[in-house]
């Protein structure tokens, strides 16, 4: 399972998804599932909305909330104390908060068997003017599911549903017509078949649903209490359209968000309890705004830190530096007024992945537009620099710098690495903050693009050399470390052009032909 889970966030990078959930007594049910289905909900582009029309159970459920920091909550709250009613008019209140392209509707209590949110994402991208429906199944609260009993369970295409979220728009929500239990979900496919969406049926898409002393009889009655005028309401609608123009609109107290910065602090320091040492630099890092948070990872650079952290001032307003178990001077001498956090781990070998994600992490309790990677050896190249102006821009969410390898001496770098044009690569670093977290999923150890998504990007003229392979004694070292550790054989054009000197070109000369298309 978290093979697949990784697999379909591979594939689908930014899901764009508003998930919404409407809670009505419902806190212990939704933290007895929130252990399991956490991973699901922590992926790129997923915000999950909780619409609680209980004032009761507020306190309880934001701090349940704050204690899945990497999930990005919004919490609206209905102050207006009432019965258990349909939840029609609750999830429209959701569908108004909704920034994603995507919606999900699914309840609070619902445990995910199978990849529901994945499965359903992955298909809707191939089948436009679609909507996915999941199947779920009823069990007991204490009945204990395995690979074999879940089969004796019966799945039915109920339980939530996944559409654009302007198809939704377009027949006016949920028709807050249904005051009484059941029927809202019906009459919505039915309205958006009449629009020309088509039912996208996914078995595979599982969901279980616990309920204390389950009973099949007692369903089945509240089913068939139904009339039929009842049932002509749910599948047959007259018109397409329900509600009227303030649809949505019944209550709106926004009780928690993951934008609120007041819990950050705590949420931090609670989560660098799982690293052997660390440093802040003070209790008002979280609560400030940067424009552009660099992100670094260090092993044993205790001749390059100081001058890289002064380097890269220059370009941005904080840096999170990730001290990869140095056993040299690294960690003292990584100070920087810019220097807003530092954490040491304990080394088990070369994980890049791992240490970028961890980067992750930490910056999803930070509030910044703009987040890049850089090592410790790289530099940008003077004139070719303007990061400042580029991101100010809103047309575009990653930037690609160019790279090259520098080779003997400051002044040549290497003409034949791999997936370069004569030596110059186009290297995916920065891009934009999106939504409380973000992760890089790969399969790959050495070799992936240090990007969490690929939508919106855009190359630049911005150049940083690579100092790392300028020594011949420090290309031998990663020559060797290469060939240990790529045992995938990621590069397939291998690494010889590390044994070799030539070709090289001029850095001068490339200095003037990326000028000069700036200029133009």
């Amino acid at each position: 399972m978290a093979d697949l889970v990784k697999m379909i966030a591979q594939e689908v990078e930014d899901f764009d998804l508003s998930i919404i959930m409407s809670c009505y007594q419902r806190y212990e049910s939704l933290k007895r599932v929130l252990p399991h289905n956490a991973r699901f909900l922590e992926r790129n582009g997923i915000e999950v909305i909780i619409v609680l029309d209980d004032l009761e159970e507020e306190l309880q459920i934001r701090s349940l909330l704050e204690d899945y920091p990497f999930i990005s909550w919004v919490l609206i709250v209905n102050d207006a104390p009432h019965p258990p009613r349909n939840h029609a008019p609750v999830l429209n209140v959701g569908l108004r908060y909704a920034t994603r392209r995507y919606i999900m509707q699914i309840d609070p209590e619902i445990e995910y068997w199978t990849d529901a949110i994945g499965l359903m994402r992955l298909n809707l991208a191939n089948y436009p003017k679609h909507y996915a429906i999941g199947y779920m199944a009823y069990c007991d609260t204490n009945t204990e599911l395995t690979e074999e009993s879940i089969c004796n369970l019966d799945f039915i295409p109920y339980g939530n549903i996944m559409v654009e979220r302007d198809a939704i728009y377009q027949i006016g929500g949920y028709d807050e017509l249904f005051t009484s239990w059941g029927g809202e979900d019906d009459n919505l496919r039915a309205r958006l078949d009449m629009i020309g969406y088509s039912p996208l049926y996914l078995p595979e898409a599982q969901t279980i649903h616990r309920e204390d002393n389950y009973s099949p009889e007692v369903r089945a009655e509240r089913i068939a209490s139904h009339s039929n005028e009842d049932w002509l309401r749910m599948r047959y609608p007259n018109e397409a359209v329900a509600n009227g123009e303030g649809w949505g609109y019944s209550f709106g107290r926004l009780g928690y968000s993951w934008e609120m910065q007041g819990p950050r602090f705590r949420q931090l320091t609670k989560y660098l309890l799982s690293f052997p040492k660390y440093w802040i630099r003070d209790e008002l890092i979280t609560h400030e705004k940067c424009q552009r948070l660099l992100l670094c990872q260090a092993h044993d650079e205790e001749e390059l830190i100081c001058e890289f952290l002064e380097h890269m001032s220059n370009y941005f307003d904080g840096v999170i530096l990730l001290d990869d178990g140095s056993t040299d001077r690294t960690w003292e001498l990584a100070m920087h007024p810019k220097l807003m956090l530092k954490v040491h781990k304990n080394r088990t070998g070369f994980e890049d992945s791992t240490n970028r994600n961890l980067l992750l992490d930490l910056a999803s309790f930070f509030s910044t537009e703009w987040l890049c990677f850089m090592d410790i050896d790289e530099r940008f190249a003077p004139g070719l620099d303007d990061i400042e102006s580029i991101t100010s821009s809103t047309e575009y969410s990653v930037l690609a710098f160019k790279a090259v390898y520098l080779w003997n001496d400051v002044e040549h770098y290497k003409g034949d690495v791999p997936y370069s044009m004569r030596g110059v690569l186009n290297v995916a670093r920065l891009f934009r903050s999106k939504l409380r977290h973000l992760q890089i999923y790969t399969s790959n150890k050495l070799h992936f693009r240090a990007v969490p998504y690929s939508r919106g990007a855009k190359l630049s003229e911005i150049l940083f050399l690579d100092m790392g392979s300028m020594d011949p004694s420090r290309r031998q070292m990663k020559y060797q470390r290469y060939l240990k550790e790529d045992v995938a054989h990621e590069l397939p054009g291998g690494y010889a052009y590390m044994l070799n000197d030539t070709p090289v070109y001029p850095l001068s000369e490339l200095y003037k032909q990326l000028k000069s298309k700036g200029n133009r």
